[in-house]
């Protein structure tokens, strides 16, 4: 019982032995705070004041697109690539014009191939419409700009000569493809054969003498013979066959030869010749077979062998017959509306072709272009994100296929990157559409990079209801960021240089209004309302309200626990004894 009674009583010893330690600490014994408060202060001076908000955030990069295979346009077939090589690996940074990935097109070539050879299958089909529509327009052409389709058809004299017959007159239809005949007769030609005596005593170019007999019917019917003209007709044997062979007759054997012969204007086809050997002008012997003119050395007939797809009618018949032509004047002239639209349908199916070899043409300039595009490279300088192809994979590229389809890889484009972050309704305040930023980066110690506020916006979240502020920092890249680095940024909201500052513990708002104490006389404090402008976390701006070297209060006693008093530093805060 005596040792319980002891135990108690040093309890309570001890407990009231620490009351009344405590009770001495909370009682200031400083005279000072029997004679009132004690103020803080500080004074009003001039000074440089920046105002911002910093905020942390993590780099993303500006997806700077995909990078694919070329597309085959304008070739019009299906190219297959085959991967060759790739030389990056996501997360590589690269710079323009490196090489990123290397193709193959096997069937390149055999495109290349059938291109070529339609080429020279669409001119043959050219040449042979040409051909067709010169025939249509009774002339030699070798293009079809040499053609007029309202000039028409014109047949025209082949030679000089005259026209000995003429199947058509103006307005009639072209039912026969004989136009006329043109015959030049200042020459005539006389087959004839000898025997192997006057074989041996002729040979080509030698000249021969020749009578020619007109044969005819008299009043009685009967034929008749008699000189064409008096005189002899000089003529040149021009070839003279050195091989015998059976006369007409199956009795002897004869040499066959031609003889040309000026014709004085009374030779016609069908008279009788009788040809003597001469020697100077005189016929020495008459050889043993007469001959007949058979025609006269030039002789042209005029056909009509076009097509058109309407009737040929002749709108101009230019000549008679018997009349003398020189070579290219102009015969007949078929012309007309029908006539114009046919020739003019005609040359536009040959233009059609021509436009499909430039066509051709076209896509053998792709599928070269394409050849050359065989490596692919950067379009400018950026990261791989994401490799969507391996060495060895084939892609199948259309003039339909869509990037995605030949998308070789992703790629962020490191010149432009991003912060996305947000900001508390308090920091928000700071934040201006395009403020400069000033932004580091954790990985790189020491580098600054300059970006701005790009977008600032924000909404309600429909679990807490909070309002969430979000920003976002275009930050300029430079070589070394990467996506996914920690960086801090300072919105710079503002600047006012050699301005007065007072700090931002002695400002408070009372009404709406901010004011400020000021220390006046020895140990009294005056409220002074004040017009603020920029702060920061350790100054106030003072547009109007106080001068420079005023006291304003930062804190006194009267705010003070009875432990604390003022010190005679008079710092800005209190500190405890």
């Amino acid at each position: 019982m005596y040792k319980k009674i002891v135990s108690i009583a040093i309890v309570l010893g001890l407990v009231f032995f620490g009351g009344y330690l405590t009770a001495k600490w909370l009682i200031s014994e400083d005279p000072q705070t029997s004679t009132g408060p004690r103020y803080s202060t500080k004074a009003v001076e001039r000074g440089d004041i920046k105002q911002g908000v910093n905020i942390t955030g993590q780099l993303s990069g500006n997806w700077g697109g995909s990078i694919t295979a070329p597309k085959p346009e304008g070739i019009g077939q299906d190219i297959t690539y085959t991967v060759e090589e790739v030389f990056v690996e996501p997360n590589d940074m690269i710079k323009k014009g490196d090489n990123l990935v290397r193709l193959s097109a096997t069937n390149l070539n055999d495109i290349l191939t059938d291109l070529t050879e339609s080429i020279q299958d669409k001119q043959d089909e050219i040449n042979s419409k040409i051909s067709d529509l010169g025939k249509t327009i009774n002339r030699e052409i070798t293009s079809v700009s040499q053609i007029n389709p309202r000039d028409g058809i014109v047949i025209s004299a082949p030679i000089r000569g005259r026209v000995s017959n003429i199947s058509i007159t103006e307005g009639d239809m072209l039912e026969s493809s004989l136009i006329a005949t043109i015959v030049d007769d200042s020459f005539v030609k006389i087959p004839f054969k000898v025997n192997q005596y006057e074989f041996d005593n002729l040979s080509e170019g030698d000249e021969v003498l020749m009578q020619i007999v007109k044969r005819y019917k008299d009043q009685d019917g009967k034929d008749r013979e008699s000189p064409a003209f008096s005189g002899f007709v000089t003529g040149t044997i021009k070839s003279l066959n050195e091989n015998a062979v059976p006369n007409s007759d199956y009795v002897s054997f004869v040499h066959n030869g031609m003889i040309e012969a000026a014709n004085p204007g009374l030779i016609q086809p069908g008279m009788k010749a009788i040809i003597y050997m001469q020697e100077n002008g005189t016929p020495i012997q008459s050889l043993n077979f007469t001959a007949e003119v058979s025609s006269f050395l030039n002789e042209k007939k005029v056909y009509y062998t076009g097509s058109l797809d309407t009737t040929v009618i002749a709108t101009e018949v230019m000549v008679t017959e018997n009349e003398f032509v020189e070579e290219g004047q102009i015969l007949v002239r078929i012309a007309g509306n029908d006539v114009t639209e046919s020739i003019q349908t005609k040359i536009d199916a040959i233009n059609r072709l021509y436009d499909e070899i430039d066509d051709i043409y076209k896509k053998i300039d792709k599928v070269s272009a394409l050849t050359e595009k065989m490596t692919v490279t950067a379009p400018t300088d950026g990261m791989v994100a994401y490799l969507n192809y391996r060495e060895g994979d084939q892609i199948t590229a259309s003039e339909t296929s869509d990037q995605w389809s030949l998308m070789l890889m992703d790629v962020y484009n490191t010149d432009e990157m991003y912060i996305h972050t947000t900001v508390s309704d308090l920091d928000v305040l700071y934040i201006t559409q395009d403020a400069p930023v000033t932004v580091t980066v954790d990985a790189l110690p020491g580098e600054t990079f300059e970006g701005k506020v790009e977008r600032l916006d924000s909404y309600t979240d429909y679990r807490s209801g909070e309002t969430v502020y979000n920003v976002q920092i275009k930050v300029e890249g430079r070589e070394g960021l990467r996506p996914g680095m920690n960086t801090n940024c300072f919105v710079d909201s503002g600047e006012s240089l050699d301005t007065l500052l007072i700090p931002i513990e002695a400002v408070f708002e009372e009404n709406g209004k901010q004011k400020v104490e000021v220390l006046v006389g020895e140990n009294e404090a005056e409220v002074v309302e004040i017009e603020v402008g920029l702060m920061n976390d350790m100054y106030v701006e003072v547009l109007s309200g106080l001068e420079e070297g005023q006291l304003v209060v930062t804190g006194s006693t009267t705010d003070l626990m009875p432990s604390q008093s003022v010190p005679e530093n008079d710092s800005i805060l209190p500190v405890a004894n």
